[in-house]
C-alpha cells in the first residue's frame, strides 16, 4: 500500500477535516427544510441534533482508548464507514425514526479530530504534530463556514465521508505506538446506556407516553450511572477518569466546559427552527428559506473563530481568568438580547456574533487553564474528559429544548413563541453562571499543587 510523506500526510488529513466541518456546518442548516418534508416540529428537530451530540460525547473517549490500543487508523476507517453510513441513511430518511438512527451514526463525525491528532503525533513527532493540529482546526472552522454558506444536498454530504475513506485507506499510514491493558467494555455499556435512558426521559416530557415513563427512564438512567461511577474507580484503565472531575483544582474547569457546551450548542436548532417557522401560520419566525438561514448561522461562526483567534493575546495582556469570564458574559449578553428582541433577520445578527465571540474565547482558553491545574501525567485523558462534557452538554441540551419546544404549544404539533424564549433565557442564564464560576479560578500553580495532592489520595 502506498504511503505520502509527511506534508501531504497533514494535507489529506487537512482535506478530511474540511469535510467534517462542512458536514457540520451544512446539516443544522438543512433540518428546517427536511423537518417540514418528512413532518416532524421543532421539538424533533432538537432531537435529532441531540442524538448526534449524544453518540459523539459517549463515542469519541471510547474510539481514542481503542485507537491506543489497536490503532488510530483502524478506528478513524472504522467511524468514516459507520459516519458515511449514517448520512446515507439521513438523505434515504422517509419519516423521523430512520433519520434518527442515521443521526446517531453520524455522530461518530466527532471522533475523526482526537484520532487524527493521535495519528500526526505518532507520525511527525510531538512538536511537529502539534503544530499540525492548529491546520486541522483551522480547516475545521472553514468547512463549517463553506458548509453553511453552500448547503450541499444530503447525498453529497453522505459522498464526502466516502471520499474521506478512500484517501484514509489508501494513503494514511497507521500509528506504531500502542497502549497496554485492555478496553473497559462494561464501563462503556453503562455508560451509553444510562446516558441514553437519561436523554430518552428528557425527550419523553411533553409526549404522550405519560409520566410514568419518563420517570421510569430516569431512575433507570441514575442507577446505571451509580454503576458506571462504582465501576470506575474500581478499574485500572477506566473509560472516563471520574477521580479527575471532583478534585478542587480541575472540578470548576470541568464545570465550565459543560455550561460552554450549553453556550455552544443550546440554541442551535431552536434558533433555526424558530427562523424558518412561517409568521402567516405561527404568528412568529422569520419564513427563512436555508439560503437565509445559512447567511443567519454566520455571525455566530464568524464570531467564534475571531473569539478564538484573539484569545490568547488577550489572556496574557489581562489574565486568562478575566477574559475567559468576560466571553461567558458576552455569550449571556448575547441571548438575553435575542430572548427580548427577534422580530427580524437584523435582529440575531449582532447578539448571535456576540454570543459566538464569548464562546470563541472560552473554546480557546479552557484547555490551557485545564492543562495547567492537570498532573503531566493525566493531560490526555483530562482533555479528553474536558471535551466529552463538553459535547454531552449539547445531547442534555438538545434533549432540554426538546422537551421545552414538545410542552410549551401554540396548538398541537407547534411551539409556541414563548417556548423559544424560553430556551434563549435558560441559555442566557446558563452563561451567567459561568461568570463567577471563571473568577473564583484560583491561580494555576496553586490549583496544579492541589491536583498533585488530590492524584496521590484515594478517592
Amino acid at each position: 500500500m502506498p504511503r505520502l510523506s509527511r506534508a501531504p500526510l497533514i494535507g489529506l488529513l487537512v482535506l478530511v477535516e474540511f469535510f467534517s466541518g462542512a458536514l457540520q456546518g451544512a446539516f443544522p442548516i438543512l433540518l428546517p427544510d427536511l423537518a417540514r418534508s418528512l413532518g416532524f416540529g421543532a421539538g424533533d428537530q432538537a432531537l435529532v441534533l441531540g442524538v448526534n451530540f449524544l453518540v459523539a460525547g459517549v463515542t469519541v473517549p471510547l474510539s481514542s482508548r481503542l485507537g491506543d490500543l489497536f490503532g488510530h487508523r483502524r478506528l478513524l476507517l472504522a467511524t468514516l464507514a459507520l459516519t458515511c453510513v449514517g448520512y446515507v441513511l439521513s438523505a434515504a430518511a422517509t419519516g423521523l425514526a430512520l433519520l434518527l438512527v442515521g443521526q446517531a451514526l453520524a455522530g461518530l463525525l466527532s471522533c475523526w479530530l482526537p484520532l487524527e491528532f493521535a495519528l500526526l503525533r505518532d507520525r511527525l513527532g510531538e512538536e511537529r504534530g502539534g503544530r499540525a493540529v492548529g491546520l486541522l482546526v483551522g480547516s475545521l472552522t472553514l468547512g463549517t463556514i463553506v458548509g453553511a454558506v453552500t448547503r450541499p444536498g444530503l447525498w453529497v454530504m453522505a459522498a464526502l465521508p466516502a471520499v474521506s475513506l478512500v484517501v484514509v485507506l489508501l494513503w494514511v499510514p497507521e500509528s506504531a505506538t500502542r497502549a497496554v491493558g485492555r478496553m473497559d467494555w462494561l464501563g462503556a455499556l453503562l455508560l451509553f446506556v444510562g446516558l441514553g435512558l437519561l436523554f430518552g426521559s428528557f425527550s419523553s416530557v411533553g409526549k404522550s407516553t405519560g409520566v410514568l415513563l419518563t420517570g421510569g427512564l430516569l431512575l433507570g438512567a441514575a442507577a446505571l450511572l451509580v454503576l458506571f461511577v462504582r465501576r470506575q474507580l474500581r478499574v485500572p484503565a477506566p473509560t472516563v477518569d471520574v477521580r479527575m472531575l471532583a478534585r478542587r483544582a480541575t472540578a470548576p474547569v470541568f464545570g465550565l466546559s459543560f455550561l460552554l457546551g450549553c453556550a455552544l450548542y443550546g440554541a442551535q436548532s431552536p434558533t433555526l427552527s424558530f427562523q424558518a417557522a412561517d409568521p402567516v401560520k405561527t404568528g412568529y419566525g422569520l419564513g427563512a428559506d436555508s439560503q437565509l438561514l445559512g447567511l443567519l448561522s454566520l455571525p455566530a461562526v464568524l464570531g467564534a473563530l475571531t473569539g478564538a483567534l484573539v484569545a490568547d493575546r488577550l489572556g496574557r495582556r489581562f489574565g486568562a481568568r478575566a477574559v475567559l469570564a468576560c466571553g461567558f458574559a458576552l455569550s449571556a449578553v448575547g441571548y438575553a438580547v435575542i430572548a427580548l428582541n427577534h422580530g427580524s433577520a437584523a435582529a440575531f445578527v449582532a447578539p448571535s456574533a456576540f454570543a459566538g465571540f464569548g464562546a470563541g474565547l472560552g473554546l480557546s482558553l479552557l484547555p490551557g487553564l485545564l492543562m495547567r491545574r492537570l498532573p503531566a501525567d493525566q493531560t490526555g485523558i483530562g482533555t479528553g474528559v474536558y471535551n466529552t462534557l463538553k459535547t454531552l452538554a449539547g445531547a442534555a441540551a438538545g434533549a432540554g429544548g426538546a422537551a421545552v419546544l414538545d410542552t410549551l404549544l401554540l396548538r398541537p404539533g407547534v411551539s409556541s413563541q414563548g417556548a423559544y424564549v424560553a430556551i434563549w433565557a435558560a441559555c442566557a442564564l446558563l452563561c451567567a453562571l459561568g461568570v463567577p464560576v471563571a473568577l473564583a479560578l484560583r491561580g494555576a500553580s496553586a490549583a496544579a499543587a492541589s491536583g498533585r495532592l488530590a492524584s496521590e489520595q484515594p478517592v
